[in-house]
């Protein structure tokens, strides 16, 4: 369900810029720097190129999960690497690593999503301005507490400790 949500956001991306390009100036803001103020211009077609590095994105974060199943030694979790676990605990651990690429694929779809909106609106303003401080924020902040979080379960999934699930999963 998680994969869907991610696979939506970049769809979504694509029918905005499909949407929006025609209403756009020839020439759109494409950098910006630290105040906010435009300072690289270049086509709406440029667009596309932030749409593909979204869906880039977004499938490696979904085939991550798929390459630990397959190929368990690839993947770290912590300071190993999900070959070094038994293949009982990776079976506890592949479920988990499963919703964390999932998580981070949303939060960084999301990013995505409100950048090229932001952008879409700058480039419709006559002094184009574009504060990409929050956004950024909350995609560091999110990235960094959603592997915090997972990396506190596979310790714990590594340990046995993880509060009884393993007993209600094999019974």
């Amino acid at each position: 369900m998680l994969q869907l949500i991610s696979v939506a956001m970049v769809v979504y991306s694509y029918f905005l810029i499909q949407t929006n390009l025609p209403n756009l100036p020839q020439r759109i803001p494409t950098h910006f720097n630290a105040a906010g103020v435009a300072d690289g211009w270049g086509s709406p077609d440029t667009l596309w190129i932030l749409l593909g590095v979204q869906a880039l994105t977004c499938a490696v974060f979904l085939i991550v999960p798929y390459v630990g199943q397959r190929y368990p030694g690839a993947i770290h979790v912590g300071t190993r690497r999900l070959g070094d676990f038994s293949p009982a605990q990776r079976l506890w651990m592949l479920p988990m690593l499963n919703d964390m690429a999932a998580y981070l694929c949303i939060g960084m779809n999301l990013f995505f999503v409100v950048m090229l909106r932001r952008i879409i609106q700058a480039a419709k303003q006559p002094i184009p301005h574009l504060d990409a401080f929050w956004p950024m924020a909350l995609l560091l902040a999110g990235t960094i507490g959603i592997i915090l979080y997972y990396m506190v379960k596979f310790r714990c999934a590594a340990q046995g400790e993880d509060g009884g699930d393993q007993d209600r999963r094999i019974g």
